[in-house]
């Protein structure tokens, strides 16, 4: 199954070694390591409504001002009484901070090299319990602010031997970092580390390999954006299969496999950049499309090579490097996984946008794909302005079923007051 990583048996060993603590309720035990099967579904990509997960949807759009105009968005928290956005204007990082209404409050720090502010935010993350918000900077440092903006310390990164990705806060004063192995000989591939420095705990890497060459394929390096379901974080590196749980006693147990077959990322293409195999070749998550995990579901993105069968996907204009457009077609499949029926999907795009997700059923609205997963069991997600002037029309409207006339109504009055250039609007879905 795996090549060049850790071998199912080795997993199994792993399992059996460890507390299964963070085991969600319909895993059974003897089963082992539950398989994504993402080989099998490769080119079988299928419509799936909304309204098969959700009940309902909430939109909230948020303040437009000169303070406060959002360019590319990284990422969202939305809490009971917060919504953070962290992203670039250009080349310049910004944190935002509104409130459930959609009111903008303020920004948090600001970009700049004082005490409080930052050069370039690399991650987000939030203490609900101290009501606390962590910005991972360029750099050593992470900065940490209170909900109403007050920068309250600066924290000091731990000492590696390579550069920390995707450090979060993860409790009690506790932090997890992912170890980049760049050289392809690293010890470690995660480390937990306190507000001090100190490395409390660093879990080994399986994974080494030759460097043989400076041109390299960069997805080998880095990992996922850690997610959170209960009291359990779930960790995940780009190129491997494996999808780890870390518990409350900072256990890391192996608990969902992607089988991705002979669509795998092999040692040589870790060694040394092969443009023409990375072309068959799939990557879990795709970096800009975190994995999201619910009790029952994980909604997983993919980084498909040229030459994986896709579904037809949205044309977008984006910066070409020396200057200048290019326009790319954005169809890289997502997934999702039913733990209790252990049954795997590759989503198709909707027929009209051909934007990827679940079909809005609902009130006719865009395509919905979760970027977070709030501690209130509500995914969200959110809608660019201008894609939904551009694309929610009467033509659009008619051409999908709408289960809920009321909630259409609603996104439709909130059209009529939206601009094509307004700050993007939150979507709020209810689950089951």
């Amino acid at each position: 199954m795996k090549k060049a990583v850790i071998s199912r048996t080795r997993i199994l060993l792993l399992i059996c070694l460890s507390l299964c603590s963070c085991r969600q309720n319909s895993l059974d035990e003897s089963d082992g390591v539950a398989i994504i099967d993402v080989l099998n579904n490769i080119g079988k990509y299928q419509t799936v409504p909304v309204s098969e997960y959700v009940s309902e949807l909430e939109y909230i759009a948020l303040e437009t001002n000169d303070n406060c105009m959002i360019g590319k968005v990284n990422e969202i928290y939305v809490g009971y009484s917060h919504i953070f956005i962290y992203g670039f204007n250009g080349n310049q990082s910004f944190c935002y901070s509104f409130n459930r209404d959609g009111k903008f409050l303020g920004e948090i720090g600001r970009y700049g090299q004082g005490p409080a502010e930052y050069t370039m935010i690399f991650n987000m993350s939030v203490d609900e319990k101290e009501q606390a918000i962590y910005l991972s900077n360029r750099g050593e440092t992470i900065l940490k602010y209170s909900w109403n903006g007050v920068f309250l310390q600066s924290i000091k990164k731990p000492e590696t031997s390579s550069y920390l990705d995707n450090i979060i806060f993860l409790r009690d004063s506790q932090f997890i970092g992912h170890v980049c192995n760049g050289t392809g000989q690293e010890n470690y591939n995660f480390i937990i580390f306190n507000d001090s420095a100190e490395i409390i705990k660093s879990f080994y890497n399986y994974i080494k390999f030759e460097r043989v060459a400076t041109n390299f394929n960069v997805i080998s390096i880095f990992s996922m954006e850690p997610y959170k379901v209960s009291q359990n974080m779930y960790l995940k590196e780009l190129s491997n299969d494996t999808l780890y749980c870390l518990n409350e006693q900072n256990n890391l147990i192996p608990q969902f496999y992607f089988d991705l077959g002979k669509y795998i990322y092999p040692v040589h293409i870790r060694q040394v950049f092969d443009n023409e195999d990375s072309r068959n070749l799939i990557g879990i998550p795709k970096n800009t499309n975190p994995i999201i995990g619910t009790p029952g579901q994980i909604f997983f993105s993919t980084s498909a090579g040229l030459n994986i069968p896709k579904p037809k996907g949205i044309v977008r204009t984006i910066p070409a490097w020396g200057g200048g457009t290019i326009d790319i077609e954005e169809n890289s499949p997502v997934g999702i996984y039913d733990i209790g029926t252990k049954r795997t999907r590759l989503l198709d795009t909707d027929p009209v946008s051909r934007i990827p997700g679940l079909i809005n059923d609902l009130d006719g609205g865009l395509s919905f794909w979760p970027r977070y997963l709030t501690s209130d069991n509500e995914l969200i997600d959110f809608w660019q302005s201008y894609e939904m002037k551009e694309y929610l029309t009467e033509e659009y409207f008619a051409a999908h079923q709408i289960k809920d006339p009321v909630a259409h109504q609603r996104l439709k009055t909130l059209l009529q007051d939206l601009k094509e250039d307004d700050n993007p609007v939150i979507v709020v879905a209810k689950l089951k």
